[in-house]
């Protein structure tokens, strides 16, 4: 339950939202709905029907803020437009630590854009130390102008095998977009 609410807060303060909540909310499950009008919300199977927090065994969330991503080459240039969210004109990466054995569903995407046709696209990547890599999932933005958040699921979940390698998320966008942030649906 706290681990809910806040994860609800760190979204609110990631995207400067305004989120009331009563007495009867503070002891629900429920996510409080963003007050923004220049935010739009694609639901997804990491919440249910009614908004809720999803119940997948036992659900877990790990989020990223986008700030907290960092460059993936040496001399790359990152600007923090604010709000948690970040931008470069190249790829912005961080390391995914599950416990071994967690049972990933998808991954939402929280993002900016300034027009229709600058997009952010998000990966979930696994690295086994041989100097290759593996794009285990892709998505890219679809949503119009403004804050929004996506979610893209697994055809099947992805099993953690840390022994395997490491997992990481990287994003790409284009000059008028930001990342804002990724979080991580699992189950463990």
């Amino acid at each position: 339950m706290t681990r809910k609410l806040i994860g609800v807060s760190i979204a609110a303060g990631l995207f400067g939202i305004c989120v009331s909540a009563s007495a009867g909310e503070a002891t629900s499950d429920s996510f409080a709905s963003a007050q923004n009008s220049d935010y739009t919300h694609v639901p997804g199977a990491d919440q249910a029907m009614n908004g809720t927090a999803a119940t997948l065994g036992v659900d877990t969330y790990h989020f990223t803020a986008g700030s907290a991503f960092t460059p993936r080459r040496s001399g790359q240039t990152v600007t923090y437009p604010g709000g948690g969210c970040s931008y470069s004109n190249l790829a912005l990466t961080t390391g995914l630590n599950l416990p071994n054995g967690a049972v990933v569903s998808g991954v939402r995407l929280f993002y900016y854009s300034n027009s229709l046709s600058d997009k952010v696209d998000m990966y979930l990547s696994s690295y086994p130390g041989d100097g290759s890599f593996n794009d285990l999932l892709h998505g890219a933005s679809t949503t119009g102008v403004g804050y929004a958040s996506e979610y893209f699921a697994f055809p099947t979940p992805l099993v953690i095998d840390n022994y395997s390698g490491a997992h990481v998320l990287t994003s790409t966008m284009d000059s008028g977009a930001h990342l804002c942030g990724m979080r991580v649906f699992y189950s463990s």
